[in-house]
């Protein structure tokens, strides 16, 4: 059969089907059919044929397996048999003239070298070795994690599947790298401490760890930012190693205020009522007095504390009456009787509860709710000493007593507050004689807010080196300073009037209950400036100790029984540590130009450099 035999000659059916399945367009429509020629001899267009067989799609067009023209390629839409040698790229042009199928190049990939992915384990430079270590640090401190984690194998293999460079510290030089990273914190926390625009508040407890008797004095800090906004954080935990004496603890609290230099800006202290946190309490005002002649800070008992003594008081009353009753009765299912008791009992400790948990928060204002909560509980528990019939009214007057008793002490200390709460004012005050304290209460800080500074005195530094002249013009600054003073004096009178007539326009205003003390206050600011500053600064202070309880709590997270070798220095690290990066505190480094004054002249420090924290 010669080449131009083509009519007799048929793909393999199950070859066909395939090309069909695999066509690229099959809805081209069908070019005429080239007539039958004979075997093209195109030499010049030779090419590696059964390697372009391997890869061309050109071959899904046509089959070369035929038993007819066995090796020569058989067009499967026209049957045009071609020569053994023909090239790729003459099926190609055929293909695209006689049926309008156009087949991509794909020379250029056999000329392609291959890329070989091998893993780099040559290690990571500093800089990018230094992000890694901060992820793994503050890893650490935020879950808590013991320093020995990084040499489980585990979790190697794990850091090195996703990044076979980076090679993890042991766990001496994770816990370097923490004790670094606490130390670069706390130089930066002046700089968020500069930018407080008010007075701060604080919390404080003593906490002794089970598993080493290791005691911590514990320090939170509590404000009100530019947006009004009240944040806090552990300020300091350290190690506690004197007597807990009132003054030993007044002496650590003050040491590390100063060091902050924040001492001048304290205006509250919230702890519990232990007899030598009352006597701190006594010394730190009386320090401020005397060297700030700071007369307005005040030490606050806390609230859940008193509510915690009250209820205590109350079931003692329940306890001697059932060791009295029979000593066995704890055996015993309650009687009719003995489950009334119990549901009284409920009834009079829920207000108590109640209060403990609404006073216990920190992310909103509670000194002013102070006043509005105990009054109701004592209101509360007065109906149910006074109710005909009621089971325990003995323990109702036995937790009222004890409320009274430290309601005395605390009543006073919540004045400011409550009147700058919004939701209350006046509301809380009987008409008249109490309404009228409540207002002077208020009115006796106004001056607090209008000082000026003091006149410039003369200078003894340095006197036999000035010059006369330069004397007497320190005497001429000194005069000026005088009469400005006596000036200020005279506006300062007339701005106590105008902040009196600020008052009056904020108690008119109708309360609102439902309003965010805060948010409200930053939509009056402009309105009331001298009763919004001291807005922002009464109502940071915290009614109860319970921040600080909370520090402790994750104390006992971090020292442990498998942990208890852990040293003070390294807790406190990682306590601290944790608190200023959940809070996001201390995490930018400022020029020292941007510090305090007091800060700048110390000599030099890391502030001279302005930088994103990083080891």
């Amino acid at each position: 059969m010669s080449d131009n035999d083509f009519d007799d000659v048929n793909c393999d059916e199950y070859e066909y089907e395939s090309f069909l399945d695999n066509e690229y367009n099959q809805d081209a429509p069908d070019a005429p059919q080239d007539p039958v020629i004979s075997e093209e001899d195109d030499n010049s267009e030779k090419e590696n044929l059964s390697q372009s067989r391997r890869i061309s799609p050109a071959w899904n067009y046509f089959n070369d397996r035929t038993s007819q023209y066995p090796g020569r390629p058989v067009c499967c839409r026209c049957q045009k048999v071609f020569g053994k040698d023909t090239g790729i790229s003459t099926l190609k042009r055929h293909l695209s003239s006689a049926h309008k199928i156009t087949i991509e190049n794909v020379k250029h990939t056999l000329k392609t070298q291959s890329v070989l992915n091998f893993k780099r384990i040559d290690p990571w430079p500093e800089k990018e070795k230094s992000e890694r270590d901060n992820a793994v640090v503050e890893w650490i401190i935020g879950d808590a994690q013991p320093f020995r984690t990084v040499e489980n194998l585990q979790f190697r293999q794990m850091v090195n599947t996703f990044d076979s460079r980076y090679q993890v510290p042991d766990k001496n030089g994770i816990k370097n790298l923490v004790i670094d990273y606490f130390e670069a914190k706390r130089d930066n926390i002046q700089y968020d401490l500069n930018n407080i625009p008010g007075k701060i508040s604080l919390t404080t407890d003593i906490w002794t760890s089970t598993f080493n008797n290791d005691a911590y004095l514990g320090l939170t800090i509590h404000f009100i930012d530019n947006d009004w906004n009240l944040r806090n954080f552990l300020l300091d935990i350290m190690s506690f190693t004197t007597r807990h004496t009132g003054g030993n603890i007044a002496d650590a609290i003050i040491s590390t205020l100063k060091e902050f230099h924040i001492f001048e800006k304290t205006l509250a202290l919230t702890s519990d009522n232990e007899s030598a946190m009352v006597v701190c309490g006594r010394i730190i005002a009386a320090e401020l007095a005397y060297e700030l002649d700071n007369q307005s800070f005040r030490h606050y008992r806390c609230s859940a504390h008193i509510l915690n003594l009250a209820a205590q008081q109350g079931i003692k009353i329940i306890d001697n009456e059932i060791a009295a009753t029979d000593p066995s009765i704890g055996n015993l299912m309650p009687d009719a009787e003995g489950w009334t008791k119990i549901k009284d009992t409920l009834i009079l400790l829920e207000p108590l509860e109640k209060a403990t948990v609404l006073l216990s928060a920190s992310s909103y204002p509670t000194i002013s709710d102070i006043r509005f909560l105990f009054l109701g509980i004592q209101q509360h528990l007065d109906d149910y000493v006074r109710k005909e019939g009621f089971s325990q009214s003995r323990v109702a007057s036995s937790i009222l007593e004890k409320i009274k008793k430290y309601w005395e002490v605390v009543d006073s200390s919540t004045t400011v507050a409550t009147i700058l709460d919004p939701r209350t004012k006046l509301t809380l005050y009987a008409t008249g004689e109490e309404s009228t304290n409540a207002v002077n209460a208020i009115k006796s800080h106004f001056t607090e807010y209008n000082v000026s500074p003091p006149p410039a005195m003369l200078s003894n530094t340095n006197q036999e080196t000035i010059s006369n002249r330069e004397y007497f013009h320190q005497l001429k600054r000194r005069r000026l300073d005088v009469l400005g003073s006596q000036t200020e004096r005279s506006e300062r009178r007339s701005r106590s009037t105008g902040i009196h007539e600020e008052l009056d326009r904020y108690l008119a205003l109708p309360c609102d209950d439902n309003v965010e003390p805060l948010l409200w206050w930053k939509a009056h600011f402009r309105e009331f400036p001298a009763l919004g500053a001291m807005a922002r600064d009464y109502l940071s202070i915290q009614a109860t100790s319970v921040p600080c309880e909370q520090a402790f709590s994750v104390a006992s997270n971090t020292i442990t029984r498998t942990r208890n070798r852990l040293l003070p220095e390294t807790a406190r690290a990682l306590l601290c540590s944790k608190s200023w990066l959940e809070k996001g505190i201390g995490t930018i480094v400022r020029t020292r130009s941007e510090l305090s004054p007091s800060l700048t002249e110390s000599g030099p420090s890391m502030y001279q450099d302005q930088q994103v924290l990083g080891l």
